[in-house]
């Protein structure tokens, strides 16, 4: 089956959690995310620092583009997970987090410039991923 050159794919749901504990789920360093197939995220992320996602190679690798805690957090996307995906070029990953009130935001994610089978498994999944967040955030307390 033929792919699209190019695919953005945007997820975007109301949280009852404030911007700063949205941004601690997404940047949490070292520890397994049990919305996210207990992957683990190392480096920094600070702007212009690497990162990868997933075991010690990384399913996910990539550099952080920009981060404006709480509220934006912008990286290449170089999936990892197969050589099919692997010689695939990278694209975006775009975070955002927009207060709604006191304890509530609205959380929006973009994957733009993928294409292929990282493309297809990231339409399968993003929704999955991040409904899961959701649910592990509210779940918790905010985490």
């Amino acid at each position: 089956m033929p792919h699209a050159a190019s695919t953005e794919i945007i997820y975007s749901t109301a949280l009852s959690c404030p911007p700063e504990a949205v941004w601690r789920a997404i940047t949490a360093t070292n520890v397994p995310r049990s919305w996210m197939w207990n992957s683990v995220l190392r480096g920094p992320m600070e702007p212009d620092t690497d990162y990868s996602m997933g075991g010690d190679d990384g399913l996910i690798v990539g550099t952080v583009l920009d981060a404006d805690a709480p509220y934006r957090l912008v990286m290449t996307f170089d999936a990892r997970w197969d050589e099919q995906v692997a010689g695939e070029p990278a694209g975006e990953l775009e975070y955002l987090i927009t207060p709604t009130g006191e304890h509530e935001s609205v959380f929006s994610v973009r994957l733009s410039g993928l294409t292929g089978v990282t493309a297809d498994a990231a339409a399968q999944d993003t929704p999955d991923i991040y409904a899961g967040m959701k649910s592990w955030l509210e779940d918790n307390d905010c985490g």
